[in-house]
């Protein structure tokens, strides 16, 4: 897993699990001030169907919350399973990062117009080790040939 030439490959992995464990802690600790109150109550209020039931507002926007912690936790430890396997080729640890920065980059895009910064600056970490990560992965096997 941290194998020369992977070792950054497997910290922005880790990272992205860190981010996955903040995300949730936020979800966790929201604020506690009067209009907040009055937002998750209107939010616990209004309810949609949706076919498969009525949910709240708040039902819908927690279940989204804690879907993008449990993604990230996900996709960060699919990640490090990758890095694990000691057979694998450079030709598609390439492949996975390259994967990893389109996906992170997509998030970075999305919190910046909703203008979210804490997720983005977190991500924006992880996306400049995966960028990092990629360019070695690269420069090993042009060495390795």
């Amino acid at each position: 897993m941290f194998r020369k030439g992977h070792r950054l490959f497997s910290i922005a992995s880790l990272g992205l699990i860190l981010v996955a464990v903040l995300h949730a802690i936020g979800h966790f600790t929201p604020p506690d001030d009067l209009v907040m109150s009055a937002l998750l109550t209107a939010m616990q209020s209004y309810r949609l169907e949706t076919g498969f039931g009525n949910p709240s507002m708040l039902d819908i926007f927690e279940s989204l919350s804690l879907t993008m912690a449990i993604t990230l936790a996900w996709a960060g430890l699919l990640n490090l399973l990758i890095a694990r396997y000691t057979g694998l080729r450079d030709k598609l640890m390439r492949r996975v990062c390259t994967l990893n920065l389109i996906g992170v980059a997509a998030l970075l895009v999305l919190f910046g117009i909703y203008q979210l910064a804490l997720p983005a600056i977190a991500l924006g970490i992880v996306e400049i080790m995966f960028f990092i990560a990629r360019f070695r992965l690269r420069r090993s096997r042009i060495v390795n040939s």
